[in-house]
């Protein structure tokens, strides 16, 4: 089967069963034997957390760090795991297992305890990341072994992208390339998906509320994304070693096509943004109508 559009190759990251299905279908893939119950759990833990029935947590409200964000990210990650293998470079089965553990729980941290009842959570961006391995630590410490636990939180840590990745120090080149994965898998799982513009509107307002970007309003953050992508290129390419190039050898073997349907939906992405941006101010969210973000923006009174 051959994609016209790049976005068609990347799949339905709503779904989260669906996800977990072709997460699984992936690592079965490179490593028929491997045992998803850890990974099958994390996922469990995140939809009571992320749907309120945790206790102790109240339902996620952050906007534009869903679980569509998580979904996106650990699919991706799959795939940089897969691709990795065929290079080479493949990981054992706890590191395997951080990596996926990891990119589900990086953004945990936006999660709001029953105590805390004001904002949305987005109020936490600057440590969302600590309080991600802090929620991991006591939720899977059942679960996980201590040194499975550790590897995962240094996953975690390495979604930080305002610090250079030296910050983290690893203990092996296996434990040091599981973070690099779903780190690069962050990026540009985010980057990648069809509705990225639209939800750029949602991630302002979480910046609003953190207080965080410097941004004068959502046109401002239009106008400054391809410049971040150049930026996030510079870390993917040199600070993160150029792993996400291995994504053309899943695609390769998962749809016969040797392409990295990642990169090539970011550029899709900006292209469109160029012409986005070159419109009046007015008439910009015109063309911003997939997935019916800008209404859901509308209904919830924010001014755009």
């Amino acid at each position: 089967m051959s994609y016209d559009s790049p976005f068609a190759a990347l799949g339905n990251t709503r779904d989260t069963g669906e996800v977990e299905n072709q997460v699984a279908e992936i690592v079965r893939s490179f490593a028929p034997g491997h045992d998803l119950e850890r990974v099958s759990h994390a996922f469990n833990l995140l939809d009571r957390a992320f749907a309120g029935d945790l206790p102790g947590y109240q339902k996620l409200k952050t906007l534009y760090h869903n679980r569509t964000h998580t979904n996106e990210v650990v699919l991706c990650s799959a795939r940089m795991l897969h691709g990795l293998h065929l290079a080479g470079n493949g990981l054992d089965a706890d590191h395997i297992d951080a990596a996926l553990i990891g990119a589900l729980m990086h953004d945990v941290g936006y999660l709001m305890s029953d105590e805390e009842d004001s904002g949305t959570g987005a109020q936490f961006t600057d440590t969302h990341v600590l309080r991600g391995v802090d929620f991991t630590r006591k939720h899977l410490a059942g679960e996980l072994s201590p040194e499975l636990l550790d590897t995962t939180a240094k996953v975690i840590l390495l979604t930080d992208h305002r610090k250079h990745p030296d910050w983290v120090k690893f203990d092996n080149p296996m434990q040091q390339r599981a973070a690099y994965a779903t780190s690069t898998a962050d990026l540009i799982g985010q980057m990648a998906n069809r509705e990225y513009l639209e939800r750029l509107l949602l991630l302002y307002f979480e910046f609003e509320e953190a207080r965080m970007g410097g941004f004068v309003d959502i046109h401002d953050l239009l106008e400054k994304t391809t410049g971040f992508y150049r930026m996030m290129k510079g870390r993917l390419d040199g600070d993160l070693q150029g792993l996400s190039a291995h994504l053309a050898r899943h695609f390769a073997a998962q749809k016969g096509e040797e392409r990295n349907f990642y990169t090539e939906s970011i550029d899709r992405n900006l292209e469109y943004l160029e012409r986005v941006v070159h419109q009046e101010r007015e008439r910009r969210l015109e063309f911003l109508k997939r997935g019916g973000v800008v209404d859901q923006v509308l209904e919830l009174g924010k001014e755009v």
